[in-house]
């Protein structure tokens, strides 16, 4: 953990290329092998699952800016993902619903442990939404910020001065962020986006609260009301090692580490929820939120499913796997790798058959 100084400038190529204290650049990264303890527990659907263990493992491997990720890691910190629309809860009529629990997201937190990668808090009851995107009175009367998928610094802080948080932000103190009103829809940038408890459920009178009454003007939100915060709790207790956390205050201002926010798989309701206005369709507008993931996705070696390397996942692809899980052919470490659609540290016929499921239905 790295206590923040006010008013100290650095270039950003200093930044990115500074080792946390007790991590030199030849240890600054991870392999396959150490990755055994990074996958979600709590999902039913297998595609989320596979995704989610997939993205994991993306980021602590990837090599971008020195190892930002690894990094973090090894130097005690915690990384938090947020995957909205992974939820199991996400296509739920009631709790998947965005105009009332919106629990769409499912987010891990990854941490070394005795040397060891593992998860050590996941929920599925959380939110990267705000409640009003193209209401400015939700935000008193400024454009409502949305925060653009991407890797940021998370900092201790007091929600409202209030009760112990996470804040979101890059290397320069600001969040990458969309805005939208009725008639426009542009990038912009946020200095007050934190992660805090949900406050209230928007439009649920049956639950006591009013419909006038928001969670969330852009902040992201984990856990709910009615278990007295036990998730939340659990959530601030695994990254700030802080008790208690909604009915407690926290030394403000130490870095601990990193979010990564990921709605690839939230893109179609993003459509929906955010419309479109005078200058964008609500498509572009989730293309804008969205497009950090979305260029992962277009980058090999990420593109796993693209088992042969063409740069595409098509039925090629599937009958390679089908052909290896036979002992017909043998694959490369590469090969192997984007073919383990699952995450599971293996290639085999459970990958082909995720595959096959996933392009090869007709």
């Amino acid at each position: 953990m790295k206590k923040r100084w006010l008013g100290l400038f650095l270039t950003a190529g200093l930044l990115f290329s500074v080792l946390p204290a007790g991590v030199s650049a030849e240890t600054a990264h991870y392999t396959e092998e150490d990755l055994g303890g990074v996958r979600c527990t709590i999902l039913s659907d297998p595609a989320k699952i596979s995704y989610v263990n997939r993205m994991m493992k993306y980021h602590i491997l990837s090599e971008k800016e020195n190892y930002r990720v690894a990094r973090n890691l090894k130097n005690g910190d915690s990384v938090v993902f947020f995957f909205e629309g992974c939820s199991d809860m996400a296509n739920h009529p009631t709790y998947g619903d965005y105009n009332t629990y919106r629990m769409g997201a499912y987010v891990a937190v990854v941490q070394e442990v005795d040397g060891r990668l593992t998860v050590v808090f996941e929920s599925e009851k959380c939110s990267t939404l705000p409640d009003n995107p193209r209401n400015p009175a939700t935000n008193e009367g400024t454009p409502v910020p949305t925060v653009r998928d991407g890797v940021y610094n998370i900092i201790s802080t007091n929600h409202g001065g209030g009760y112990a948080a996470l804040h979101l932000e890059d290397n320069f103190g600001k969040a990458a962020a969309v805005r939208c009103t009725a008639t426009d829809s542009y990038t912009s940038s946020s200095t007050a986006i934190n992660i805090h408890a949900r406050s209230q459920f928007r439009n649920a009178p049956a639950d006591g609260i009013t419909p006038t009454s928001y969670s969330s003007a852009g902040c992201f939100i984990v856990g709910l009301v009615s278990d007295d915060c036990k998730e939340y709790n659990a959530f601030i207790k695994a990254v700030l090692g802080v008790s208690n956390a909604r009915n407690t205050k926290c030394t403000t201002g130490v870095d601990h580490g990193l979010a990564i926010v990921d709605r690839v798989n939230y893109k179609e309701q993003l459509a929906a929820i955010y419309g479109g206005d005078a200058k964008h369709t609500g498509a572009e507008v989730a293309d804008l939120i969205a497009e950090y993931t979305d260029k992962l996705h277009d980058t090999p070696p990420y593109l796993t499913g693209d088992v042969n390397g063409d740069g595409n996942v098509n039925p090629v692809d599937y009958l390679v796997l089908k052909r290896h899980g036979e002992g017909a052919d043998t694959l490369s470490p590469e090969q192997a790798a984007r073919g383990d659609l699952n995450g599971d540290g293996k290639t085999d016929a459970s990958d082909a058959a995720l595959l096959k499921e996933r392009f090869c239905k007709e």
